[in-house]
């Protein structure tokens, strides 16, 4: 193999977007962040106050502690009633 294909393909795989579950996850975590501090407002504020850029990773900290959460409360369920 010589350096010009491994250079052409060290390049295709920075072309590529790399969309995962980390991906996923994290922007669920941060609407859901997002929609629980609008609610504990009130909806006295804007939504677009909670939801930009200086504001995510404070949304991401509350919407995972949120889902965490419910998967134990929907553990414990299941262990309860099931």
């Amino acid at each position: 193999m010589s350096n010009d294909s491994k250079e052409r393909k060290a390049e295709k795989i920075e072309e590529l977007n790399w969309q995962n579950e980390a991906d996923s996850e994290l922007n669920s975590s941060e609407w859901f962040g997002a929609i629980i501090r609008y609610f504990w407002h009130l909806g006295r504020r804007k939504f677009d106050s909670f939801y930009n850029q200086k504001e995510l990773k404070k949304n991401a900290i509350i919407g995972w502690l949120f889902k965490m959460i419910v998967i134990f409360i929907l553990i414990y369920i299941g262990y309860r009633y099931i």
